[in-house]
């Protein structure tokens, strides 16, 4: 009864990692779906004959605890797949990485392969081919594109980790991103600022000025209707689960304190920036969280280290250096060196928390923590970052 309850907590006795990966839709840059690698410890895919954990046979169940999207792409060795073909049918689909040799079982009704283009034996079957772009460059690509689109309904590019990535995946018409960048500021610090963005860096200098009191906090969000409406639309959701329901803002500051109203105001501030994929207001978020769950281990106050997750953004959603930014905001000295530098005990959370996005498990070698206590952290942040963009996109 439990597991039906909470189906969220058994992917947390995984004892190795799980790491998350958007795939865009290249022309629109939402998501159609996430990539969930399963690792051993040292950041290793599994061997194939790794025993089955209980859990794998109600990942349809328990992948939309983390996931708004009902599609997965799954990199699990090939131990688990039995349990998944026996899994019951539900509308959750899910696609598996053919990581091996290319053999694959009878398909079921929910289940697709993908296939790597760097493998030689071509498998018709798989419907995804995934492009390593660290493999395969223009001339390669430009050469097997007319097969390749043949024999696969979808061809998706991976390792996407800058602008000039996504330029030559533009180019080439492939279906989906997967890669680090949307994360990535276009790095123009001397295009113009938007009438928007310009509104937008206002309300943050005084939501985030140090000697602000909360009768200037609430003047100040309620000079922006929308924000307002919003902010008290959040606040009295289910998210929040408050016993009573909150009527202004400044009832907000009392019940909840200055300083988060602060940094949920700036959160919701940031969601208005169109111009970018909703998915990195979902990293904020989830950066935000795994900072705060962190921040104990370090001895660093919990506040503050949500707030250097969440403006660990700012640069690609601004598309200026966080330096040139930074110049702008009357922030504190230790969050600002907690982004620039990463030093401090906020910085050091923060360094850990990109480390796992990233997958750069070789520098998390380096962090004191054990790596059980940061992948937990992990996928507490995603399941509580779901459950909050339910709450701002309904």
């Amino acid at each position: 009864m439990a597991e039906q309850q909470f189906p969220f907590e058994l992917l947390k006795t995984f004892s190795g990692l799980i790491h998350r990966q958007p795939q865009f839709v290249t022309d629109k840059l939402n998501v159609k779906s996430y990539h969930l690698n399963f690792l051993n410890k040292q950041g290793e895919p599994l061997n194939d004959d790794s025993p089955v954990p209980d859990f794998v046979s109600q990942l349809p169940n328990i992948l939309p605890s983390i996931s708004e999207q009902q599609e997965a792409l799954l990199s699990i060795p090939e131990s688990w797949r039995e349990a998944l073909y026996n899994s019951e049918d539900n509308d959750f689909s899910l696609i598996l990485d053919l990581n091996d040799d290319g053999h694959s079982a009878e398909h079921k009704k929910q289940l697709l392969f993908a296939q790597h283009a760097a493998k030689t034996n071509d498998d018709h079957r798989a419907n995804t081919l995934l492009i390593d772009l660290k493999k395969v460059d223009s001339q390669a690509l430009t050469e097997h594109l007319p097969y390749w689109r043949q024999h696969h309904k979808i061809l998706c590019a991976t390792n996407v980790d800058d602008q000039a990535d996504y330029s030559f995946c533009k180019t080439y018409n492939l279906d989906l991103l997967q890669g680090q960048f949307y994360t990535v500021p276009l790095a123009n610090d001397n295009q113009k600022v938007s009438l928007s963005t310009q509104t937008l860096m206002t309300l943050l200098v005084k939501l985030q000025e140090p000697d602000v009191d909360a009768e200037e906090i609430a003047t100040t969000i309620n000079k922006d209707l929308s924000l307002s409406y919003k902010l008290l639309r959040l606040i009295n959701s289910a998210f929040f689960g408050l016993p009573r329901e909150v009527s202004s803002v400044k009832q907000a500051i009392v019940m909840l304190g200055h300083k988060k109203v602060k940094t949920w105001a700036s959160l919701l501030s940031l969601s208005t920036i169109d111009n970018k994929p909703n998915e990195l207001r979902v990293v904020a978020m989830t950066r935000a969280r795994m900072c705060e769950l962190l921040a104990k281990y370090y001895k660093a106050s919990a506040e503050l280290s949500f707030a250097t997750g969440l403006f660990s953004t700012l640069d690609a959603l601004l598309d200026k250096s966080l330096a040139t930014i930074l110049t702008q905001l009357p922030l504190s000295t230790e969050l600002s060196t907690a982004l620039l530098n990463k030093s401090g005990p906020a910085g050091q959370v923060l360094r850990d928390v990109l480390n796992y996005e990233k997958g750069d498990w070789r520098a998390l070698d380096a962090s004191p923590l054990p790596i059980e206590i940061v992948a937990r952290s992990y996928l507490d942040a995603i399941h509580w970052a779901k459950e909050l963009n339910t709450q701002l996109i309904d």
